[in-house]
């Protein structure tokens, strides 16, 4: 008689649509740790890890922050907005749904003419920009946004993302005091599992501020292997001997 063989427990990964890079990668990963066949598939299913089902765009977030006195810009969706924010400079923001700073166009109140969109933030001066990623709850890896040697090109300090000579650090940094609990506040305000949290630090003021939840961030080497290991953490899987 033919001995029957365990079947290997499966463990689930939520997303629609199932091709999401971010999914892709986190099963990719998380099969190469832990000994479960992992899956993606649609929702809904009651077991299993949910991508964020039901993301945000950048105003409805803006709207939370300021629902849940989340420290961030002040914000408009109109032109006649404009007049109750106080900074000078201006990003209109014409896509609601980017990232890497697509879609923002500077402007100084001072114009006679101004862009049109469908969302304006002020900008705030900073001494420092960091991406906090929160999951279930905890800080699980901080970096900080710091120039890249050997840039050439010009360089924009008020949009700080790859093509103005941008890239992720973590060896070095000092994050400000309170960045942890205002970038997990800012992640449930948005309700969500899990999030890479945009703060920048303004020395002045010596006060944080809240630019953007990412709710599928881009994940690769140290970044992944956090994520991978909260989820291990989070529901309990066996990991691989």
């Amino acid at each position: 008689m033919k001995q029957k063989r365990n079947k290997q427990p499966k463990f689930y990964i939520c997303v629609n649509p199932i091709g999401s890079k971010f999914a892709k990668a986190l099963q990719q990963a998380l099969q190469n740790k832990v000994d479960h066949k992992v899956l993606r598939t649609r929702w809904p299913r009651t077991d299993g890890f949910y991508v964020n089902p039901n993301p945000l765009n950048k105003i409805e977030r803006f709207y939370k922050f300021n629902e849940n006195n989340i420290s961030s810009p002040k914000f408009a969706v109109s032109v006649e907005g404009l007049a109750s924010l106080e900074s000078r400079t201006i990003f209109a923001r014409t896509l609601v749904n980017s990232t890497s700073g697509r879609g923002i166009i500077e402007f100084e109140l001072s114009d006679t003419t101004y862009p049109r969109a469908p969302l304006y933030t002020e900008y705030i001066p900073k001494k420092s920009e960091y991406r906090v990623h929160v999951f279930n709850g905890e800080v699980i890896d901080i970096q900080q946004k710091k120039k890249r040697r050997g840039f050439t090109g010009d360089r924009d300090t008020r949009v700080r993302n790859v093509v103005n000579g941008y890239v992720y650090c973590r060896d070095g940094i000092d994050p400000p005091d309170g960045i942890a609990p205002l970038a997990i506040a800012a992640v449930n305000a948005c309700g969500y599992l899990y999030g890479a949290v945009d703060i920048i630090y303004n020395e002045k003021r010596n006060q944080c501020y809240v630019l953007e939840v990412n709710s599928r961030p881009g994940l690769m080497g140290t970044t992944l292997d956090k994520y991978v290991n909260a989820i291990i953490k989070s529901y309990g899987l066996k990991a691989k001997e």
